[in-house]
């Protein structure tokens, strides 16, 4: 059943990545107060950095985030996140936990000067959390995983650096879901801060 649950809402993000993908054209246009500029059009680029979640775990979790993203116009875009984030002993138990998510959705950037941007996006998909519980002190603990549906949200401040690349940093908060000491399932509320450098495939000179 979490599998089902999980493929389920991958599906359903793919599908809202879609709807963006065509309607944000014409929300951009509207925006603007007329047509794009004929040298614009959309513009990709890729992602990878360093990852940290703040979440009931002392010290939090670190790892490692990429994605890709679309930029239909000046203000409308999509993008697709991943993140892997792990600790070696959790509550201390012994045992590692990490939480893996899949993501994706629409991103608005409301402010661009020179060469700074802001951007708010809003992303769902699923979430695969794997964590260890104490029951009775760090020596008898409940292991487990659980894989649900995700959320979340945040803004992130992009500086180009040189040629095609960028620097970003961006800060989420991401719901996800644990089983607890009662074996019940929990949500969870996360912060998760992301730093890394951004690859622009083809980014118009007019776009920016």
């Amino acid at each position: 059943m979490p599998h089902a649950r999980m493929n389920k809402t991958i599906s359903r993000a793919t599908k809202l990545l879609l709807f963006f993908g065509l309607i944000a054209p014409a929300l951009g246009q509207s925006l603007s107060g007329g047509p794009p500029a004929a040298a614009s059009g959309p513009s990709f680029d890729v992602n990878v950095g360093y990852s940290y979640m703040l979440m009931q775990v002392p010290g939090g979790l670190n790892g490692v985030d990429g994605g890709a993203g679309i930029d239909f116009n000046r203000h409308w875009g999509a993008m697709l996140d991943s993140s892997y984030v792990r600790t070696d002993d959790v509550f201390g138990t012994g045992n590692s936990s990490y939480v893996l998510s899949a993501l994706a959705g629409p991103v608005f950037h409301p402010y661009t000067h020179g060469e700074t941007r802001i951007s708010l996006r809003g992303l769902v998909g699923a979430g695969l959390v794997d964590s260890a519980v104490p029951i009775k002190g760090p020596s008898y603990y409940l292991h487990g995983w659980v894989a649900r549906p995700a959320y979340g949200g945040g803004v992130g401040v992009e500086r180009t650096l040189f040629g095609p690349f960028a620097f970003r940093i961006n800060a989420d908060y991401l719901r996800t879901a644990f089983v607890n000491a009662s074996e019940d399932l929990d949500l969870q509320n996360n912060l998760r801060l992301t730093g890394g450098i951004v690859f622009r495939l083809n980014a118009p000179q007019s776009s920016r």
